[in-house]
């Protein structure tokens, strides 16, 4: 009965990711940056982001691709990419399930308690969500984990993993180390006789993978995509950037270590890396995820980590940490002598009670220490069916309060340059309505300047760049790195900006909630060559006004039903 519920927890797991996925339902900005491109595709044949004029602006081909596929076919990416985020999720959950079977060696319940903290997990439902292909990459990173665990046992298996990884390099840049990675896992874990197969995955991810590289650098005519260029490359303006750079991502380290509670499941984590002798599948797991580690942590806090918050960037190891932490109760619970067990487990099980209800739920916090007091004179039976549902009853408590702060209207504040989700949505709804209320306002031959390149750019049809390069060129090749936030790092000047001859400056701009046109700091050398101020009135916007005010060139005399006179 206990190895046929395991199947009702993944079931379970899978209705708490949908759910918690839809508390936050959104897509933000930055998505809407693949759909022009998508949608250009579908529409006139073209990855770019403006016709004629290719820059690889994105680092999704795989998802943008499929985005544009299915505009073929009249599904918006607005909605294709959250049920498609939906979906991948849902893979996940199943591979991280079929995983923990697999490195336990048997049906058991243990394979559905990793499910459900990811599906419980605030970063992991906020990016099901989101409109980005973070959770395709995920889906197909575990996928080929999951593929060099198999081959431990089944030496082929490893052939799958060279055409998933090459799926994962063309929807994220980084995804070509974790191959090499997966490769070491492979080769150290068996090493007599794995060169055949090894080599057969290694055809496939270049058969797949190396074609498409050449392909991106003859069209776009650089080796990286050009948001390398714009945030990981450059001069630093002030030596004493990069330091900070790196200060900024450990820091969203530390953050994620906090809101995932893992800070305080770090022996749990560590237990379950305690593997087994090589050729065994825990020891593949163990060397792939422990690989995974040693990668993402350094290179994380070296780009500064990300601006969005609950960390997208790093969800591959929300799936590390599920394993590990339950492996590692696992590992305690059957392995260890009772009272070693209570020692162990009572105080960080207790110490997660706490942390979630103090001081406010006094009583259920005795309760449940009262109960952990008694493992020890209890049946290992008993002590896992107390100590895992408290551990993961505590852990979505924890993250239903995340996710509550996270999502509640005027928490936009940003934290050391992270973003709250609350302010993406905000941000990002805003955008979209001026988008809108712009769409036919703007000619063809009309070129425009933006902060984002996304919701805005999309919904109004307008060409133009960003003032941070992702789909500048210029900026990113010939701007140097001003400043130590991740994926801001650099801006146009004034002068490369009107190289372009832009007819709108949209980057120059200010919501405000009367229609008096308020003075912007940033328009001086504008207004001294031939550029005026505009203001719309665009109902709908909530986060500052609903009153627009930017940047417009005098002689095109700009005409727009919701312009204030």
């Amino acid at each position: 009965m206990l190895v046929r519920a395991r199947w009702l927890l993944l079931g379970l797991a899978a209705l708490v990711l949908v759910a918690h996925s839809l508390a936050y339902n959104f897509v933000t900005d930055d998505a809407y940056i693949s759909f022009v491109y998508s949608r250009n595709l579908a529409e006139h044949g073209e990855l770019t982001f403006n016709l004629g004029q290719p820059v690889e602006g994105y680092t999704n081909f795989l998802w943008t691709l499929v985005l544009g596929l299915l505009m073929v076919v009249g599904i918006p990416p607005e909605l294709s990419s959250r049920v498609l985020g939906t979906a991948c999720g849902l893979g996940t959950l199943f591979l991280v399930f079929r995983l923990t079977e697999r490195v336990l060696e048997r049906p058991t319940p243990w394979a559905g308690v990793p499910p459900l903290l990811l599906a419980c997990s605030s970063g992991f439902a906020c990016w099901t969500s989101g409109g980005l292909e973070t959770q395709l990459f995920t889906l197909l990173v575990v996928g080929a984990l999951d593929a060099v665990v198999a081959a431990a046992s089944e030496p082929r298996a490893i052939r799958r993993a060279g055409w998933l990884l090459a799926l994962a390099a063309m929807t994220r840049p980084e995804a070509p180390v974790i191959a090499v990675l997966f490769g070491i896992a492979h080769l150290v874990t068996r090493v007599r006789g794995a060169w055949r197969d090894t080599l057969i995955a290694a055809a496939w991810f270049a058969g797949v993978w190396a074609p498409w590289f050449v392909w991106r650098w003859w069209y776009y005519g650089y080796p990286f995509p050009n948001t390398y260029y714009v945030k990981a490359s450059g001069r630093w303006s002030d030596p004493r950037l990069p330091g900070e750079m790196l200060r900024n991502g450990l820091y969203y380290l530390w953050v994620w270590l906090v809101q995932t509670r893992l800070v305080w499941a770090l022996p749990f984590a560590v237990a379950g890396f305690i593997a087994r002798p090589r050729r065994t599948p825990r020891f593949a797991l163990v060397l792939g995820m422990g690989l995974l580690v040693a990668f993402y942590v350094p290179y994380t806090a070296s780009v500064g980590g990300d601006f969005m918050g609950l960390h997208r960037f790093v969800m591959p190891l929300f799936v590390v940490a599920a394993l590990a932490v339950t492996l590692g109760l696992e590992w305690l619970i059957c392995c260890l002598p009772n009272r070693a067990l209570a020692a162990a487990l009572a105080g960080a099980v207790a110490a997660i009670v706490i942390d979630v209800i103090w001081p406010v739920h006094l009583a259920p916090a005795a309760v449940a220490i009262v109960v952990i007091a008694a493992i020890p004179y209890a049946r290992r039976g008993v002590a896992a069916l107390t100590i895992v549902p408290l551990a993961v009853l505590a852990f979505a408590a924890s993250q239903v309060v995340l996710t509550r702060r996270s999502l509640r209207w005027g928490n936009f504040e940003s934290d050391h340059g992270i973003d709250t989700p609350a302010f993406l949505i905000a941000y990002t709804a805003d955008r979209a309505q001026i988008g809108r209320a712009t769409e036919g306002c703007f000619r063809d031959d009309d070129f425009s300047i933006v902060g984002g390149a996304g919701a805005q750019p999309y919904y109004a049809r307008m060409r133009g760049v960003d003032v941070f390069g992702l789909v500048s060129d210029r900026i990113a090749h010939e701007a140097p790195r001003i400043r130590a936030r991740a994926g801001h790092t650099k801006f146009g000047d004034d002068r490369l900006l009107a190289s372009y001859d832009p007819t709108f400056v949209l980057s120059c701009y200010r919501l405000h909630r009367t229609p008096e046109q308020p003075v912007l700091p940033c328009a001086g050398y504008w207004l001294a060559h031939g550029y005026e101020e505009v203001t719309l009135h665009v109902p709908g916007l909530r986060e500052q006004g609903e009153y627009y005010s930017f940047l417009a060139k005098k002689a095109r005399s700009f005409q727009c039903p919701a312009r204030v006179r």
